[in-house]
């Protein structure tokens, strides 16, 4: 009877434990503060924009924390608050759950990237010292010395080789139709990469209000910033800059 009673209880408790998993994971990612410049400035009027007292532009500067510019990232211009737009932040994928079975020596190869498959450009210069310290990387490349009989084919082709496919590119490919989904629901009017200053300008779109977001955490459990900007009056044609620091996260 006790014995009965104790795994009961061990079953109430994991399914506790399951569930509160499950509704942390559906609330979605951490919500981070954007904390805006006071007073927008005008920066000069844009020859580019449509010729309607509608048309109008904004320059945006995104900060961190430390206020570092946030460059070479990747955001999006939105008609409609990220945490408002009924987004399936369950479904969101983690690098983690593509890495079953990953050595300790790839993950680590892996996290000193921001890549989402083994495709990317910067990978190729780095293969040569990866055969020689990461595991998966060995198994590939002595698979095609033994078809290629070639250092420079196994090289070449080690990707191919690679023996875990989830790594290769599934992850790349989940998260592209997840993001698919949230710019339609969110109502995505661009998508952009911020340059070197973390700066980007957009012009001729409609006056009203919008919305930043990256949309996708850039780190594993970060945060998702949702920074509200708009067009500006008196003159909708003039280019207005505003600067955003995107905050330590709150939930």
């Amino acid at each position: 009877m006790r014995a009965g009673r104790r795994t009961l209880l061990l079953w109430a408790a994991l399914l506790s434990s399951t569930l509160l998993a499950s509704a942390a994971r559906a609330q979605g990612p951490p919500v981070a503060a954007c904390q805006p410049t006071p007073t927008p400035v005008v920066v000069k009027p844009d020859a580019n924009a449509a010729a309607t007292n509608d048309a109008g532009g904004i320059r945006v500067f995104l900060y961190d924390a430390e206020k570092k510019p946030l460059a070479r990232k990747r955001f999006y211009l939105l008609r409609r608050s990220a945490f408002s737009a009924g987004l399936d932040w369950a479904s969101m994928p983690k690098r983690a759950d593509f890495l079953q079975g990953a050595s300790p020596q790839l993950r680590e190869w892996l996290a000193r990237h921001d890549c989402d498959s083994l495709y990317c450009p910067e990978f190729e210069a780095e293969f040569p010292e990866a055969v020689k310290t990461v595991p998966e990387f060995k198994r590939a490349y002595d698979d095609g010395l033994r078809k290629y009989r070639s250092e420079k084919l196994a090289l070449k082709w080690l990707t191919v080789n690679f023996p875990l496919k989830n790594v290769r590119t599934e992850y790349y490919k989940r998260k592209k139709a997840w993001l698919d989904r949230a710019e339609q629901q969110a109502g995505a009017v661009v998508s952009f990469m911020t340059d070197d200053k973390g700066r980007a300008i957009f012009t001729g779109f409609q006056r009203g209000d919008y919305y930043i977001s990256n949309l996708f955490p850039f780190d594993e459990g970060g945060p998702v910033w949702d920074c509200k900007v708009m067009t500006l009056p008196p003159n909708p044609r003039q280019l207005w800059a505003v600067s955003y620091v995107l905050s330590n996260s709150r939930q």
